[in-house]
């Protein structure tokens, strides 16, 4: 047979009213306060006093524990709650998966540690759009960071915004994916961007070693001027250097170590070798200066030709002085009788011509002789005269 129990019940004001003396030990409730006495057998029931939990019990309004509390036993765990007074967010030890799992409002912060250090041993994997850092400096001990890690294929600008402020548009350098190449400079994009970035080149002080390839796309001028062949040339238009493509003479030093080739097929400016040596032969054509007349007097580019004298009637070739036409010395110029009359060599003023018994007259047709400068206005002269 079943055994029931009633303890002694009734409303706060109801034992007031009724203010009974309890037995020694009986117990008796207020069902309206949760409250119980326990008898004495001598006090009348408005003059005993509530009885209460042992001082170490927590109340359900709570309380505070000061050893240490173990749910569940070792090895066969039990999962843990923690409500908070939004509906659905807690944070719960699940016992079976083995993690603690902490679920916020979103937008939320779910977890803050107000101060000391944190310390994780194992791997830290965080999902989610954005992860924000807000410390003075951010020290990582990996040589190597990767980002947009497992991604199978890209088409987002890789790299590192720096925020700015009210200075200016945001740092970058950065990846670009659509040109295939790094890039820095300013942007617009924060963190949380994400595609082909709009970036604007920057400027970069550097100090370059080793090659530099490719063409600047844009360049002002030379941060130093340099002068090419006497013509100073800074980088913002042409120049025209005398005796290449500008009258006058070109103004060079130094000695060519190796010429293979000319631009041109023939080389119509004079110039002066100081010295020329010549292995294999030199092969040069004669030029001649074809006079007809019965007097001519030697100009500069007669240096090294054959001027030749043809004319029935005798024929006079004048040395010009040095102060008229500066010819250099060691200059030769051949002259040849063509024509049925001789030629005669004339001294200009100031000129001397040295000849074998100061025969100037070439003796007859088709002979010749040399004129060689040996000084300012002197001269040798030899060959077949009378």
């Amino acid at each position: 047979m079943a055994v029931q129990i009633q303890l002694r019940r009734g409303t706060a004001s109801a034992w007031t009213a009724a203010n009974p003396t309890l037995a020694i030990g009986e117990f008796a409730v207020e069902t309206d306060t949760d409250k119980y006495k326990i008898g004495d057998g001598s006090t009348a029931w408005t003059s005993l006093g509530y009885s209460s939990l042992p001082s170490n019990a927590i109340a359900s309004t709570g309380g505070t524990f000061t050893g240490v509390v173990n749910i569940g036993a070792d090895g066969t765990g039990q999962d843990v709650n923690f409500f908070s007074s939004t509906a659905g967010d807690h944070m719960k030890w699940d016992a079976s998966e083995e993690q603690l799992v902490i679920t916020g409002t979103s937008g939320a912060t779910a977890l803050n540690v107000a101060d000391g250090n944190v310390v994780i041993a194992g791997d830290l994997t965080i999902n989610g759009t954005s992860t924000n850092l807000s410390t003075t400096n951010t020290i990582v001990e990996d040589a190597l960071i990767e980002l947009n890690t497992g991604a199978s294929s890209n088409a987002n600008d890789l790299g590192i915004v720096m925020e700015r402020g009210s200075t200016g548009d945001n740092a970058i350098i950065a990846w670009d994916e659509s040109a295939d190449k790094f890039t820095m400079g300013t942007t617009t994009a924060t963190g949380s961007s994400s595609g082909d970035l709009t970036i604007t080149a920057g400027t970069l002080v550097v100090n370059v070693e080793g090659a530099v390839t490719g063409n600047a796309s844009t360049a002002t001028a030379l941060a130093t001027a340099r002068t090419i062949g006497g013509v100073s040339f800074d980088g913002t238009a042409n120049i025209n250097l005398p005796g290449v493509n500008a009258a006058g003479n070109q103004n060079t030093s130094g000695t060519a170590a190796t010429v293979t080739g000319a631009a041109q097929t023939a080389i119509t400016s004079v110039g002066t070798l100081t010295s020329l040596t010549v292995s294999g032969g030199l092969v040069a054509p004669l030029q001649i200066n074809a006079q007809t007349g019965t007097t001519y007097t030697f100009v500069i580019g007669d240096a090294g030709k054959l001027v030749t004298s043809s004319n029935g009637s005798a024929q006079t070739f004048t040395v010009p002085p040095n102060s008229s036409v500066a010819f250099t010395v060691g200059t030769q110029i051949m002259v040849q009788n063509i024509g049925s009359a001789n030629c005669t060599l004339a001294q200009g003023s100031g000129v001397t011509i040295q000849s074998k018994d100061s025969n100037k007259e070439i003796d007859g047709p088709f002979s010749a002789a040399t004129l060689i400068k040996t000084a300012t206005d002197t001269w040798s002269l030899i060959g077949a005269l009378k």
